[in-house]
């Protein structure tokens, strides 16, 4: 495919970058194939980027890649969610059509993940927080699968698994579900009950792959065997649930609730490293966060001691303590020197 390189000014959305761009630190800003949108625009503008190169596509095809169209995509993904679970708290059978239309519609992103991920960070609302979640945990297991490189059957069963994973919670009393309060114990052993809720419903369903159910009923069980409902401990656990538990604590604490407001991701990176001891899987983990990590990179964030800067290097050790650039300063939080300074949260993108 033939290639041409542009000054930044003359980039729009929906262009795809011919080459990996990295900054002098080595840390990969830009991957090559990455579908260029305001949030990536802008971030190499910040970074005193002036050119880049870009594949000249020969199908035209740029509305359909730029973040509006991701966006309304996105957007018509929870409203059939919203319906798809509504359904089934009111009674209705689960409907394939629907859950098709939105596996199809969110398959088709698989190779625009910048784009994706900019959706999920704009768009968290806490009063459509259910139907949100379903979407957001469906693409994230879908990008660690593709890390982890699953072949299209696999990817189209994650998906599943992450789209249903909570469909469950159709069959909990929304007054639990949206208490704005802490959950009495009956309350939360009620809400841990949606997980079998969700096996009971998904396993009489012929289209639904099997593992997908199980993934519904697996999804809080821990490695070191506390999790709930079975009790079951590291490989016992289906592959499916091991990814839906990274994806759906992920998803879960950067989101605004009802009952709480989100944590920023850097605290959540924070969570999960300390989680790969005892809860979740390893090797699910690292390639979550090496992955996701790098999309803040060139992003200024605010730290603990008050200050801002702009992270430039991730670290692969410790995620959640980059190496950060104030004004003339690069500070390593991974430095012992700088164990009390943490990161808040992204103040503006680059």
């Amino acid at each position: 495919m033939r290639t041409t390189t542009l000054w930044l000014d003359q980039c729009i959305p929906g262009m795809r970058v011919a080459e990996t761009i990295s900054n002098r630190f080595m840390a990969v800003i830009v991957n090559e194939g990455t579908v260029l949108n305001e949030h990536v625009i802008n971030k190499l503008k910040f970074l005193n980027y002036q050119k880049v190169r870009i594949y000249i596509d020969l199908d035209r095809d740029i509305e359909k890649r730029t973040i509006k169209a991701v966006q309304k995509e996105y957007e018509e993904n929870v409203s059939a969610m919203k319906f798809i679970l509504d359904g089934l708290s009111t009674g209705r059978h689960l409907d394939m059509s629907a859950v098709a239309e939105v596996t199809d519609s969110i398959y088709d992103r698989l190779g625009d993940f910048m784009g994706v991920f900019t959706c999920l960070n704009q768009l968290r609302e806490a009063d459509e927080y259910t139907y949100t979640h379903s979407v957001n945990v469906s693409f994230i297991c879908l990008f660690i699968a593709k890390w982890l490189h699953w072949k299209d059957d696999g990817l189209v069963g994650i998906l599943q698994a992450g789209l249903l994973h909570d469909i469950g919670k159709s069959q909990v009393p929304e007054r639990i579900l949206n208490k704005p309060a802490e959950l009495t114990d009956k309350e939360y052993e009620e809400v841990k009950k949606h997980t079998v809720y969700g096996y009971r419903i998904l396993e009489k369903v012929v289209t639904i792959k099997p593992s997908a159910a199980v993934a519904a009923l697996m999804h809080h069980e821990k490695f070191n065997g506390t999790g709930y409902p079975l009790g079951v401990s590291a490989d016992k656990i289906h592959l499916y649930a091991r990814i839906a538990a990274v994806a759906d604590i992920f998803d879960a604490m950067t989101s605004n609730k009802s009952y709480g407001k989100r944590s920023s991701p850097f605290e959540v990176f924070s969570l999960l490293e300390s989680l790969i001891y005892g809860s979740l899987d390893p090797r699910i983990v690292i390639k979550f966060l090496e992955n996701v990590a790098g999309y803040y990179v060139g992003d200024r964030v605010s730290l603990s001691d008050g200050s801002e800067g702009v992270i430039v290097y991730i670290n692969p050790r410790a995620v959640s303590k980059p190496i950060i650039q104030i004004d003339d300063e690069i500070v390593n939080l991974y430095d012992p020197a700088y164990n009390d300074i943490t990161i808040g949260d992204v103040v503006r993108s680059a």
